[in-house]
This record gives structure tokens, sequence and C-alpha cells, in this order.
């Protein structure tokens, strides 16, 4: 009888840790788990976002960096005359570089937006493609940034083609 007894109170033992695993850990575990997954996906939001937020400091210094190289590529003088001369001289120091024969050289009105200006001039001339190649390169690469807003190349003489005539708009650009 007490063997029995033993043997149904350890039944009852097994049975009551059994009922507790099943119905109180098992359902607590699994909450517990998803508790644990959702937060680790916040704070994977939260990793991301201040990587991010690094990407975008360096996003800053770097826009930063590239205005003050920006702004030393600026036309210096500050009025409109001096401005429309200085075009003048840089436009004609580089058609002499590149061998053109300029025709027509003259100041277009400046246009102003928000805090700069924009100072354009127009060239007529002639010379063959090499030469306005090598124009075109030298605008590109001039230490003061210039545009090239309108531009067309014809042919003057069917008979020798490599003679070219070109009407070219530069503009540079000046803070007011």
């Amino acid at each position: 009888m007490i063997r029995r007894k033993a043997v149904l109170l350890g039944t009852l033992l097994i049975m009551t840790v059994f009922l507790f695993q099943n119905y109180y850990l098992a359902p607590r575990s699994e909450t517990m788990r998803e508790e644990i997954q959702s937060k680790y996906g916040t704070l994977q939001k939260y990793q991301a976002y201040l990587k991010g937020s690094g990407i975008t400091d360096k996003g800053i210094q770097s826009a930063e960096s590239d205005m003050k190289t920006m702004e030393k590529r600026l036309i210096s003088e500050k009025s409109e005359f001096l401005s429309s001369a200085s075009m003048q001289r840089i436009v004609s120091e580089l058609s002499e570089k590149a061998g053109l024969n300029v025709l027509t050289m003259r100041p277009i009105n400046v246009v102003k937006e928000k805090s700069f200006m924009f100072v354009p001039v127009y060239v007529e001339g002639g010379g063959n493609i090499r030469q306005i190649s090598d124009f075109l390169n030298l605008v590109e690469k001039n230490s003061v940034m210039l545009k090239i807003d309108k531009m067309s190349i014809n042919v003057t003489n069917l008979q020798n083609p490599k003679e070219l005539r070109f009407k070219i708009q530069i503009s540079g650009m000046s803070r007011i």
C-alpha cells in the first residue's frame, strides 16, 4: 500500500510538472520570445538610424567643403560692370590660348538670382575643330567656374569644311 501511494504520488508529481510546463511555462516562454524579438527589431531600427545619422554628418561635412571650394571659383568682383569686364578678360585669354579668331565679344545683361549674379558674355568668331575643342577644354578647367549657356557651330566654307564659325554664350557666377 505504501508502494501504491508512492507510485500514485510520483505519477501525480510527474503529471503536475508536465501540466505546469505545458500550460504555464510554454506559453510564457513563447510570449517572452515574441517580446524579445520585437525589442530586438526596435533595437536594429535604432542602430540603423544612428548609422544613417553618421552618414548624414559626413554628407553635410562634404557638402560644406564642396561649397567652400565652389566659393573660391566664383568671380571675385562685386559690381556688375567689373564682373562683366572680368568675364570678357577671361574669355579673351582663353580664346587666345586656344588660337581662336574672335570677331565679336560683347557683354549681355546680368541675371540676378537670390544672392548670386550670372554674368554672360557673347562671343562670335572662327577657328578649326581642334581650336574650338581646346577652347572648350580650357573653359572646363578654368579656375573661375564658367558655364556655356548657348553654342552654335557652323561650317563657313563648304570647300574647306575644317574652317568653322562659332557663336557661344558663356556665363560666370558671382556673389552679390
